[in-house]
This record gives C-alpha cells, structure tokens and sequence, in this order.
C-alpha cells in the first residue's frame, strides 16, 4: 500500500499544498491591493482637486463664450464691439474677446475697430470645424501677444454656422491653483488640452517636460485619462501619474507622486517582506519537496522506461531486462510488462532472421541447383551436337545448347549476388555478353558495351537477358565491314528522360563478314520470333533501324516492381 503511486501523491500533495500557507498569501495579498488603491484612489482625489479650481475657471470662460455667441447683435459689427468691449473690461480673467466669421474676417473684437483677416490662421480653422466648443493653447496670442488660453464657442445662425466667438485668458491665471499650498510638496501638476499643449504646470509651464512621463506623448496622454500608471519623468525619477479630465476631454490634468511614497515603491519593502516571508517560505519549501519527490518518485522512473524504449525501437538488445531502483507497484508494472514484451518480441525476431537465412539458402540452393541442370542439359546437347551428320542437325543443336547456356548463366548470377530479390542488369548483361562473345568465337568483331547500373525483378532480368542473347547472336552472325574495316558490334542500356529504359544492339554492316550465315536460320526465323516473344515480357515497344552502315534493334520498356502470382 505504501508503495503505490496513488499514497505516494496523496502525502505529496498534503505535503505540498499547505493550506495555511496559501491562505496567509491570499490574505496578504488582499491588503497589499487594497492599500495600493487606497493610495492611488487619495492620488486621483488630489488630482482631480487641483484641477478644480483651473475647471471653474474654464468653465466660466466657455458659459461667458456661449453667452456672447447668443447675442444677435454679431453682425451689427459697432454694436457687437461694444458689448465685447465691456465685457473684457468686466472680466478680470479675460484678456480679449472678439467674433470672427466664417471668412475668417474679425470685425467684432473688444480691443479696436480694425478688421482682421484670420482666414489663414491654422487655429483657427480647428475652431471652426471642431464639433462644439474647444480649447487650445496659444504660446503668442495673435492679437494679446501674450501666452494665452483660447476658449472658442461656435456662432449658428438659422441653425447655420456663422463664427465663432474667442475668449483669451492669460496663461498666469491658470497657475495659481496648482501653487496653492494645500497640496504637498512632493505633488507635481501639469495641465494640458487634448492635442497635448500645456496649459499650465507646477513653477510654470517651462517645468512640464520634466514633470510628464518621458515614455509617453504629450498628446497620447489623453487616452490615460481616469487612470494611473507608474512611470519616469524628464529627471528620469520613477513616479506614480493619475491623469483626470478638466473639461470634456479638451482639457485635461496630470499629477505625478513619487513612487517611494507608493506601496510599489522602496517605502514599503519592509511591509511586504514582513508580511510575505512567512508563507513564502512555506511555499517555497513544500515546492521543493515536491519536486524532490516527484523526481525520486516519478521522473525517474519514466525517464529509464523511456530510455529503454528508445534503445529497443534502435535494434539495441543489450542493456535487458530492464531494472528500476525502488520504483512504486505501478512502475514496476509497467517493468515487467516491458520485459516480457522485449522478450517476446527479441524471440520472434530471432526465429525471422533464421526462417530468413533459411529461406535464402533454400533459394540459393534451388538455383544453383537449377543452374546444374540445366548445365547438365547443355553438356548432352553438345554431346548430341559431336554426333550429328547434317549441318542443319548441327545448327539446331548449337543454337539450343546456347540458349540454354544463357539460362543456366542468368541462375548462376542469382545464386551469387547477395541480394536474392534483385539482379543488377550491368553484371547480367556484361555476363551475357561475355559467354555469348565467347561460344560464339566470331574473330576480328570488337563488341563495345555501355550499360548504365539498374536492379531488375527476375520477372524482368529473365527477358531481358534472352532477348540481349538472341540479338547479340544475330548481330555477332549479320556484322560487316566495307574492305579494309573491321566489323563492330555495340551493346547500350540507358536511362532516357522520361524515366524508361533504352536497350540496344548495333552491328555494322557491309560486304566483307567473318563467317557465313546459315541458311537453316534465314529460313526458319526463330530467333526474330522469340525477341518478340521477349520484348512482349518486357511490355516493351521494340523498334529496328536499318541503314546502308548499320542495323539496330532497339527495345524501350520501363522497370517494374516485382508482382507475385495471384
């Protein structure tokens, strides 16, 4: 019972899984949430009041703006530049007040009489094709030539858009409420409209580029907008950013606090060592017993029965029966199981290769055997041939003893290759050759061969062997020469590009030949018929060529694969 993997996991696991330890981490880890967003919710309050009084101010401004866009003296430009002019002189906050239409002519403005033409003025055109009111921030006011905040309410008329009125405030009025000293020191501020102009920032706005975030576009920070984030500023100090909208997304504010003072900075390492430690430790070492015993228990095991697999599925039968060290009852399972089926399956290949061996030799000695017979047969053929009284007697028997002959040397070649399945027709033909050339004894013919390496079936080899044997005789008993030239013979097999082969057999001819042909042979044509037969084995396509020089068999047939007998 104790061995069993099942106990073995039972304790690991209750070993392992300490549940005191993962309910001190989950509880800890449940504080440490809940005080971050304390702190970054008290960070998002912070800045959201200090963008409040900056939010009145603007606010005040846009309901001034959409005030005065509601006037129906606009056109009336005397009139419309009086009520623009009071109403700066009334507002502390409002530098310049002015009406441009859609020309972008400004003739209602509270500072003079003169007309202006705008109509080029970038600002402008945003102002008019912004969908509502907007914001923007100008660093040289084109009329106040003075850093000022630009707040533009559109002007309709029947419902048509005919202006826009402009209100400028003096970018120094938006500072004082981030320089107020309710807010603590270490708090930094910047304000600015959604195309990511600064409006205003603690100590100026000369300081924004080293309060925001240096990894962040000024102009991609509204899409942070109700969110907080760590990051670095321009002093390359790590800071914790809150960002909160002012007004409609137009406007918008930044505070940074510095990450030190947050529980994700140094200030609170102690609290979290602290307050982790203890069940951190336990969980730290209850992995490292259960991965001692997962090893010791499992891995091992599965490694070596691996292991051994591996080498099995190789060919290697060394190394068996497998032995494991101490393993649990359902590894020592599988060890037996393995065993016995090595054992098996090692017996089973044993008694293979020997039916194997014993087939070959078998194979061997039936061709061999045959190879004597028909040797045999030859020899009472040659013997009948000594006997004879008539040339036609004479030449029958020869040509039967050749043929047989050429049988006789197509199983010897069978019985001494090595593999029994497959001739290589190279060592074939060239043999074929050879004996041909030899019982033949035809002098002054030079026979050149060019045989390409190819392994045929003996469905194949058989053919093919008596078909080169019967062409090769009657072009070492046609050859010829003109005087003065010796006859040739040529023997080819070659692969051609479509993949078939290309036998052929080539003799010269011309008037002066090295022995008679007899006229047994021209009369009855056995020869021509049995290449028939032969090239038909081979589903071949036989074709002859014949020319005042020369005349060539040829014989086109493709390898096949060995098919037994149905």
């Amino acid at each position: 019972m104790v061995n069993r993997l099942s106990f073995r996991l039972f304790a690991l696991m209750a070993l392992a899984l300490f549940p005191l330890g993962v309910i001190a981490v989950y509880q800890t880890d449940q504080v440490l949430d809940e005080t971050e967003n304390l702190r970054l919710n008290a960070l998002f309050f912070e800045t959201t009041s200090a963008a409040r009084d900056e939010r009145e101010l603007i606010q005040q401004t846009l309901g001034s703006a959409e005030g005065l866009a509601a006037l129906s003296i606009l056109d009336d430009a005397p009139a419309c530049r009086e009520v623009m002019r009071e109403f700066a002189e009334s507002n502390a906050h409002i530098a310049f007040a002015g009406y441009t239409k859609m020309s972008g002519m400004m003739e209602c403005s509270s500072d003079s009489d003169e007309v202006r033409d705008f109509s080029k003025l970038e600002r402008l055109q945003r102002a008019l094709n912004a969908d509502g009111p907007s914001v923007y921030v100008a660093a040289l006011g084109s009329v106040t030539q003075q850093p000022v905040l630009v707040v533009n309410h559109p002007v309709y008329i029947d419902r048509s858009l005919a202006g826009v009125v402009s209100l400028s405030v003096p970018l120094r009025m938006t500072y004082q409420p981030l320089t107020s000293r309710r807010f603590d020191h270490e708090l930094r501020f910047v304000t600015f409209t959604r195309d990511g102009q600064v409006v205003s920032a603690s100590g100026g706005r000369e300081n924004a580029e080293d309060i925001l975030p240096r990894l962040i576009a000024p102009q991609d920070l509204n899409r942070q907008v109700g969110t907080t984030f760590t990051g670095v500023n321009g002093l390359g100090e790590e800071r914790i950013y809150a960002v909160a909208s002012i007004f409609q997304d137009q406007v918008s504010v930044i505070a940074s606090w510095p990450a030190r003072a947050s529980a994700w900075g140094g200030g609170a390492l102690s609290y979290y060592v602290l307050n982790l430690l203890f069940p951190l430790a336990i969980w730290a070492a209850g992995l490292a017993f259960a991965w001692y015993e997962l090893r010791r228990v499992v891995i091992r095991h599965v490694r070596d029965l691996r292991s051994a697999m591996r080498r099995f599925a190789l060919g290697q039968r060394d190394g068996f029966p497998l032995r494991l060290q101490n393993p649990p009852e359902e590894f020592a399972e599988a060890e037996r199981a393995f065993n016995r089926m090595a054992i098996i399956i090692a017996e089973s290949e044993a008694r293979q290769d020997k039916d194997l061996k014993d087939k070959e030799v078998l194979l061997k000695e039936v061709h061999h055997r045959v190879k004597n017979n028909l040797q045999m047969i030859a020899s009472i053929m040659n013997m009948q041939l000594r006997s004879a009284k008539t040339p036609e007697a004479k030449f029958m028997l020869a040509s039967l003893q050749r043929r047989v002959n050429g049988l006789a040397m197509l199983h010897r070649t069978l019985y001494t290759t090595p593999d029994l399945l497959t001739i290589e027709a190279n060592e074939l033909l060239e043999a074929v050759v050879t004996d041909i050339s030899t019982m033949m004894t035809v002098p002054g013919i030079e026979i050149e061969r060019d045989i390409d390496t190819l392994p045929l079936y003996p469905d194949q080899a058989v053919p093919l062997s008596m078909l080169l044997a019967e062409a090769l005789t009657n072009a070492l008993k046609y050859a010829g020469a003109d005087q003065g030239e010796k006859p040739s013979v040529k023997v080819t097999l070659k692969e051609q590009d479509d993949g078939r082969y290309r036998l052929s057999v080539t003799n010269s001819k011309g008037p002066v030949r090295p022995q008679p042909i007899p006229d047994v042979e021209t009369v009855s044509g056995l020869g021509t018929k049995l290449m028939q037969a032969f090239v038909s084995q081979l589903e071949g396509e036989q074709q002859v060529t014949d020319d005042d020089t020369h005349y060539a068999l040829h014989v086109v047939f493709e390898r096949k694969d060995f098919e037994a007998p149905s």
